[in-house]
């Protein structure tokens, strides 16, 4: 037992490694990260600098925190802060929190340009660190692709006519402004708001893309995001073809689906061989943990 362990353990490793020269192979010869090019120039600008991107991002993260619980005692979130840690390792430089919450719905998305929200219910549904991986990867092309920056650009100027914004104070203005002005409003936010997604279905293939690769090139397995998001879905591997299409009944999902299996088809055999593995007694351990109804008495609970 001990020997196949091992035996599996060096594969994943030079797996991972081969990957790891091909994902930064891929960055050199196009000189950015793969996936990141989520927002095209004609469709949005963004009016936030990098200072305002940041306050845009605390004053959504005081919107979204008052409306759900969030787990604040360390002992939850180390696990899935050091998979998004390894991760990071081989991204540009950046600063991401990992917040665990408990929302209605299994969900996890960005908001701002330095926090990734995943619910109890979200970690009920995984299956090994590979999805969460995957998971994770997703959430930060967003972040790293600064959508939400864009996508509330376009909202005030849509909203309020706003093209420019100040300190903190004004941001949550406008902020509050455009909510109340637009179809939604702060009852609605922690269903409709985090990261205030408008994006269209070659936005979210690229952000599917990059965790892929973000995937592959730090040793996890690329396919198990592709199955982790056949099961979230619930299109039972569906993924529609050229018939289906002409009579328009492929599914949003499935032509998503068909989507990230061909970019996994397009990583090096060696990366789309790296087999989902069976959840480790870490992971475990961590996701009885969290979906316990004992979490919510444990630690700092907001």
């Amino acid at each position: 037992m001990l020997r196949h362990i091992w035996r599996r353990y060096i594969r994943r490793s030079f797996a991972g490694f081969v990957c790891c020269i091909f994902f930064v192979g891929a960055v050199a010869a196009q000189q950015k990260w793969p996936g990141l090019d989520l927002q095209k120039a004609s469709k949005a600008h963004n009016i936030f600098s990098a200072d305002q991107e940041m306050d845009l991002g605390d004053v959504e993260a005081e919107l979204l925190e008052a409306s759900f619980q969030v787990i604040r005692d360390r002992e939850f979130t180390t696990h899935v802060t050091a998979i998004s840690r390894r991760l990071l390792a081989s991204l540009p430089a950046t600063n991401v929190r990992i917040l665990l919450i408990d929302g209605p719905q299994a969900e996890a998305f960005s908001a701002g340009n330095s926090r990734i929200y995943i619910t109890r219910k979200m970690v009920a549904m995984m299956r090994n660190d590979d999805e969460l991986a995957g998971l994770l990867g997703h959430e930060l092309a967003h972040i790293l692709a600064h959508q939400n920056a864009f996508v509330v650009s376009q909202a005030f100027h849509d909203f309020l006519g706003v093209s420019s914004v100040g300190d903190r104070k004004d941001i949550a203005d406008k902020f509050n402004r455009m909510l109340k002005s637009s179809r939604w409003n702060t009852n609605a936010l922690p269903t409709t708001a985090p990261r205030i997604q408008w994006e269209d279905e070659t936005d979210q293939y690229k952000a599917d893309r990059f965790a892929l690769y973000a995937a592959a090139s730090t040793g996890f397995s690329p396919r198990a995001y592709a199955e982790f998001v056949d099961r979230f879905a619930a299109t039972q591997r569906k993924r529609g073809n050229p018939l289906t299409d002409l009579f328009g009944i492929t599914t949003p999902n499935e032509r998503r689906l068909r989507e990230i299996y061909k970019s996994l088809h397009s990583l090096p055999k060696s990366c789309r061989e790296i087999l989902p593995p069976t959840p480790s007694p870490e992971f475990t351990a961590w996701q009885a943990e969290v979906t316990a109804p004992s979490t919510f008495t444990k630690g700092e609970i907001k």
